[in-house]
């Protein structure tokens, strides 16, 4: 039987600050610690199952959504939005920017009124904005209403992907959830799969006063904003107030999570553990490789129908044909909790999926063959999106000691990947087509520093893992150190 545990706030050791008996938390540790390995495995894959069911498969859904509506722009532009709006040299570029500059604004707070206001509440508000916003750019005249959506949409989506990040840590312990953080980001290349073929079928929509980017505009956010009402009903804020859990459940997770080092979503945000985590090195460090895997993934999402179209296809085929690429991302996604066991570490398998993303772009900047151009958008989606299942989740893995790592880490893992959207929106120019030679050596550069980024990170993780072996055990005897993954 599963001893009640009592809920009170800890610091990252565990300790009550305030010398208060921990009796309910130290015997729900004993419970976790009695049973056998195969019974505490058997638990913890039943309670991921239910979560799984519950809040991640809403989140990919929602995501899906999210991701969609953001890379509705480069959709609109293949079919017609650009001509209409009266948009030349560069204005489409100023309104992918826009975007970014608007979804950073307030990045970087999100998660500490997340914490405050709840999930429950917060998330499923943040989709119904963006998703009117998003259908507002249907009813658009011209190209300043358009500059000024992009803006609004990339305010209104801020705090949503890094508000996602922070209760998958509180509901997952370390081993699992890198995995479901890869899962998760698995609605990146599903949007691209999906909005291709949406916008290919919408291209032959002949509407007296509706154009046909209008559409996209229209029909993606009203369907957002029906999905984000269902949020209110499926979101919940951290295990412990969970309405689908059963209190043996509650325990058991609350426990184990202790029992590994880390804290649940009950515990409240330490100031002094919050700048600490602000001015971790190896925190910033490990995000750039996410901004150089970010970089590759935006760069297929947001101009692989350019590009295709730029080869001698038509709009509409250029569409289709754009799914291409993200359905080897959404496969290696898939893969990605395989591919780090086989390399048997996150930094070898991350360095692997960004170098595979590097060819690609090699191979798009040195050649004009249409065949062999596909192969390159193919090995940079399966490259980008590969690192985007493996690299976030790494990062919020190896800092989920504390609540306030784990809002620092996922705030700017976001706000870093979400950073690339400046580089990935303006060195793609209309100027440099076909061969994009400005573009594909950014990305170059990009990737090969992200690839450094890992090996600097395992060293140093590497050397604070042996630094806490030399730390004495402080707080309960259960408790166990906690170690970077790497």
């Amino acid at each position: 039987m599963s001893a009640k545990v009592e809920y009170i706030e800890v610091d990252s050791l565990g300790n009550s600050p305030d010398n208060v008996s921990c009796h309910g938390l130290r015997d729900s540790l004993e419970s976790v610690s009695e049973d056998s390995p195969e019974k505490t495995e058997r638990k913890l894959n039943k309670y991921c199952a239910k979560v799984d069911r519950r809040i991640l498969l809403y989140a990919v859904v929602l995501c899906v959504l999210n991701q969609s509506d953001r890379g509705s722009i480069g959709v609109a532009k293949v079919v017609g939005l650009e001509q209409d709006l009266g948009m030349e040299n560069n204005d489409f570029n100023i309104a992918a920017t826009l975007f970014t500059v608007g979804y950073l604004s307030l990045e970087m707070f999100s998660n500490f009124v997340l914490k405050y206001v709840g999930a429950s509440r917060l998330l499923p508000i943040l989709g119904i904005l963006w998703g009117l916003v998003c259908a507002l750019q249907g009813v658009i005249r011209t190209k300043t209403q358009l500059f000024v959506m992009r803006l609004l949409l990339g305010m209104a989506e801020c705090g949503f992907t890094a508000g996602i990040l922070f209760i998958l840590s509180f509901f997952y312990p370390k081993k699992r959830l890198t995995t479901r953080v890869g899962i998760f980001y698995l609605s990146s290349p599903l949007s691209n799969v999906f909005s291709g073929p949406l916008a290919s079928a919408l291209s032959h929509i002949n509407h007296p006063t509706i154009r046909r980017w209008q559409w996209v505009f229209l029909l993606e956010g009203i369907i957002t904003i029906v999905v984000a009402v269902i949020g209110f009903f499926v979101l919940q804020d951290h295990p412990e107030k969970c309405a689908f859990l059963s209190d043996n459940e509650k325990d058991f997770i609350v426990s184990y999570k202790q029992k590994e080092g880390t804290l649940g979503g009950s515990q409240k945000l330490s100031r002094k553990d919050t700048t600490k985590a602000l001015l971790d090195w190896q925190i910033w460090c490990m995000t750039i490789a996410t901004f150089a895997t970010c970089e590759a993934a935006g760069s297929v999402s947001v101009f692989a129908p350019e590009v295709i179209n730029e080869l001698g296809f038509s709009a509409a085929k250029s569409q289709a044909m754009s799914a291409l690429p993200s359905v080897f991302g959404a496969i290696t996604i898939l893969l990605a909790g395989h591919i780090v066991r086989l390399c048997r570490s996150h930094w070898l398998a991350g360095s692997l999926s960004l170098a595979v993303a590097l060819v690609g772009s090699v191979i798009m900047i040195t050649t004009l063959s249409v065949p062999a151009r596909i192969f390159g958008l193919c090995l940079m989606g399966a490259g980008g999106f590969a690192g985007l299942g493996i690299l976030p989740g790494w990062n919020i893995t190896s800092n989920s000691q504390t609540v306030a790592n784990s809002a620092v880490a996922s705030a700017i893992t976001v706000f870093m990947g979400s950073s690339s959207g400046f580089v990935s929106s303006n060195v793609f120019l209309n100027s440099d087509a076909p061969r994009f030679v400005i573009g594909h050596s950014v990305n170059i550069a990009i990737l090969a520093l992200g690839i450094l980024v890992c090996i600097i990170t395992r060293i140093s993780m590497g050397r604070r893992n042996q630094s806490f072996e030399c730390e004495m055990h402080l707080g309960s005897q259960f408790m166990q150190p906690f170690r970077y993954v790497y």
